[in-house]
């Protein structure tokens, strides 16, 4: 996003800038492109109970996009189906929280909870070629759901006995309202941990590139979180009584 927000700053200051008409051109492009589709999911990317509706829907929009620019909707939609972590069988349930679903697909849901599972219910969707061609704009989140989309409310341990209740019900149901309440606290950390994961690898090849110093490094990085699992001065004078910074 950082680098989205720094296209829209060069193209309002396009005036005081030497840009080729080429440049410019492109700037309005990657500017078009934000306002219309990209905000709003950026906006909400860290809510977890809209996650996998909002990755279905952003990604026909982005097929969508093609009849305005096709070299844009082609590398945005290679890009971002390998961010599709929560089009899955189990993290797919958490639709039935988001209310931007409508109730139809949430009975369509519940239906198919009984649904086998299928072969690969412990994958992520990666939709092939043919399937973003041809299949894209008929595929809904029931599609997603089976017996094991269920796991999901169990390993929260939250109750789902709201399920064999009507839909339209669901708003004064206190099982629903209270796993509701539970998982709207639910952060989408996938980004993160992928960032947190490059910063470790760049800073393990920064210091030394001999694996016995990187582990003898982290060993040293495991102690210190032991003798210092915060930063109250009361923590630190258990290490340093006499310590004259204290």
């Amino acid at each position: 996003m950082a680098k989205a927000i720094y296209s829209i700053k060069i193209c309002l200051l396009q005036s005081q800038l030497k840009i080729t008409a080429k440049d410019k051109n492109a700037l309005q492009d990657v500017c078009l492109f934000i306002v219309t589709l990209y905000t709003k999911p950026w906006l909400e990317c860290t809510m977890a109970v809209k996650a996998p509706n909002q990755d279905l829907s952003f990604l026909k929009a982005l097929k969508e996009y093609e009849k305005v620019d096709a070299t844009i909707s082609k590398a945005s939609i290679s890009k971002f189906i390998r961010h599709l972590w929560y089009l899955c069988e189990e993290t797919v349930i958490l639709s039935l929280f988001d209310e931007e679903v409508d109730t139809k697909t949430k009975t369509k849901i519940i239906n198919n909870l009984n649904r086998d599972e299928s072969s690969d219910s412990s994958k992520r969707y990666v939709p092939s070629k043919e399937e973003i061609t041809q299949n894209l704009f008929d595929m809904t989140l029931d599609d997603f759901v089976t017996q094991r989309s269920k796991r999901f409310l169990s390993r929260l341990q939250i109750d789902d006995s709201f399920l064999r209740e009507d839909v339209s019900s669901w708003g004064d149901n206190p099982a629903f309202l209270e796993a509701r309440r539970r998982l709207s606290r639910l952060k989408v950390v996938n980004d993160t941990a992928e960032r947190a994961v490059k910063l470790m690898q760049d800073y393990n090849g920064l210091i030394t590139a001999e694996e016995e110093q990187n582990q003898f490094l982290l060993r040293c990085v495991q102690e210190h979180r032991n003798l210092y699992p915060d930063c109250k001065k009361t923590t630190l004078k258990r290490s340093y009584p006499n310590s004259l910074l204290l």
